[in-house]
């Protein structure tokens, strides 16, 4: 198994649980990404594990997240589905480069009973890809699951990464333009 230099979500959480005693590492976890992702906050999700390969998330079916009848809503396992996979790409792309969602396919197989949990896991050859390529994309796989153990959602999500500084000319352009207008 490969090893990379850890990026600074991936350091921030090891410091948290250098710090924190392990009965507190799941709190750690869900403050620190809620106080990132604003309506994972709203909704309640709770990180559970959270590293490298495998992250997973707990959302608890309560009134504010369910749909009429009762169920969580379709939105509210889109978000768990899309939380843990967006985690998982965050911890391992380089600072260099930023995550992005490209594509959620969801197909609704069953009627949601209860809670839910969705575990999104990388494959070694993926975790290397993200590490390793200037940019690229991801198929990361992620099971959701509820209450009864079935699984009321199909998710495929597909994060793509680029550098921050991916020199697609738009500046370079615009700033050789400036200086051609103040020397000629």
């Amino acid at each position: 198994m490969s090893t990379y230099k850890l990026n600074r979500m991936a350091s921030s959480i090891a410091k948290m649980e250098g710090i924190l005693p392990a009965p507190f590492h799941r709190l750690g976890y869900t403050v620190i990404f809620n106080s990132m992702v604003k309506l994972a906050g709203t909704s309640g999700l709770q990180v559970e594990k959270l590293n490298q390969r495998e992250v997973q998330v707990y959302l608890r079916n309560k009134r504010k997240i369910q749909n009429h009848i009762g169920g969580l809503h379709a939105c509210s396992m889109c978000l768990a589905a899309e939380s843990a996979t967006g985690m998982i790409v965050g911890m391992n792309v380089p600072d260099t480069h930023i995550p992005l969602i490209k594509q959620m396919n969801v197909s609704f197989i069953r009627r949601c009973q209860g809670d839910i949990r969705a575990r999104a896991m990388l494959s070694e050859e993926d975790y290397r890809r993200i590490n390793e390529e200037d940019r690229g994309e991801v198929n990361v796989e992620v099971q959701v699951e509820d209450e009864s153990g079935n699984e009321p959602i199909k998710a495929e999500m597909i994060w793509a990464w680029v550098n921050k500084n991916r020199g697609d000319g738009s500046n370079k352009t615009k700033e050789k333009q400036e200086e051609n207008q103040q020397g000629g």
